[in-house]
């Protein structure tokens, strides 16, 4: 089956096996239909990948729209430092609960049990799938809607448990947040949903922590600059308190800011930014410089990976392993590294690039890397 990815900010298609590392971890599928979540049988709905770099960004709207109008307003809401999961709703009001690689979840096969607690609210589920589908033909009257597409509920669990050293992980119980909307195929105004939710069973939206509304001017690099200094203004205040956990009457830390363009061009993946406070970087690759680094392919490429892979990336290596239920052991140092470099190379496109690191000495760098602290890691456990 084909599925439709971002990488680099481009449209991608590959397999699901790809997405996966093409590690064959076996979905067990049980009778309970409170406990067990349908294989899907459509395209694709995972969640897509979104760039942590603004010059990305610019790229992909320049390439569609060329640089005459050098501008692009963005709303953002906070992003929360949880596992992500959706609610896939289809059109014959099956419900099925996915995490950020795989497509189906259950009792036996869970992620922080998600898909535990939310596949028996199948009935508020369902009230929230038809809430949001009445906005979309109030919003879209007279189209029609297509048959044979899903609702979409992504977002993300968060609580105790789930993360460290957040704010929102002082909640006194777990709760799902819905991030986007998915209606027809497409991604919503998040402004027009923000009203989808149900508080009483556990599911919030996004909208409680607030927006956020900057215009990112790039017509010469002094202008863009600037902007790029009032994103990451709001982004280290979120850092230094979370909106989100805030309205919980919770002081903390949180992780940082989803930018997306204004609607319509929202729908489209490509046009959707992250920005994370200093102590949620997955990486220091934007601070290096091509002419300040060392010739020979291999120290480059040590270089390139030393700055890539920070401890927020091999933790997210860590925790893919469980979300996939592959046991952590020796045994599965290579489905660590693997996601590790994969990670990497779609994350740092760019910079792999724009760096000249050749990416055999680069993949090397970082199973190095990788193994290191996955040995040290097992050793604590």
């Amino acid at each position: 089956m084909l599925i439709t990815t971002t990488e680099g900010g481009i449209p991608t298609q590959r397999t699901e096996n790809d997405l996966v590392d093409q590690i064959d971890v076996s979905r067990i599928q049980l009778n309970d239909a409170r406990e067990a979540t349908p294989e899907p049988t459509q395209q694709s709905t995972l969640f897509p990948k979104i760039t942590g770099r603004v010059d990305e960004l610019i790229e992909n709207y320049t390439y569609k729209f060329g640089t005459s109008h050098p501008t692009i307003k963005l709303t953002g809401t906070v992003k929360l430092h949880g596992t992500h999961a959706d609610i896939v709703v289809e059109p014959d009001n099956t419900v099925r609960i996915q995490s950020r690689n795989r497509l189906s979840l259950d009792i036996e096969h869970d992620n922080y049990n998600v898909a535990a607690s939310l596949l028996p609210l199948r009935k508020v589920i369902l009230e929230l799938k038809d809430r949001a589908v009445d906005k979309w033909h109030q919003l879209n009257c007279p189209e029609k809607l297509e048959e044979d597409e899903p609702v979409i509920l992504a977002g993300e669990w968060i609580g105790p448990g789930v993360q460290k050293k957040v704010a929102i992980a002082n909640l006194l119980k777990r709760c799902f947040v819905i991030l986007a909307v998915s209606v027809n195929g497409e991604w919503q105004d998040g402004e027009e949903y923000a009203k989808i939710h149900n508080e009483t069973a556990g599911i919030y939206n996004i909208s409680r922590g607030g927006f956020y509304r900057e215009d990112l001017d790039f017509k010469d690099p002094e202008t863009l600059d600037r902007c790029k200094e009032k994103l990451m203004g709001h982004t280290v205040e979120v850092e230094k308190q979370c909106p989100f956990a805030k309205s919980f009457g919770i002081s903390g830390i949180g992780e940082g800011i989803v930018w997306k363009a204004h609607y319509p061009l929202s729908q489209d993946p490509r046009f959707w930014l992250k920005t994370k406070g200093p102590e949620h970087r997955h990486t220091q690759t934007d601070k290096l410089k091509k002419d300040e680094m060392k010739a020979g392919a291999s120290v480059r490429a040590k270089t390139f990976a030393e700055a890539a892979v920070g401890e927020m990336r091999l933790q997210q290596a860590w925790d893919y392993l469980s979300e996939m239920g592959i046991k952590r052991d020796k045994s599965a140092t290579q489905a660590f590294n693997q996601w590790l470099v994969k990670d990497v190379e779609v994350e740092e496109k760019k910079g792999i690039l724009d760096m000249e690191v050749e990416k055999a000495a680069l993949k090397k760098a970082i199973g190095v890397i990788g193994r290191t602290w996955y040995f040290k890691k097992l050793g604590e456990i």
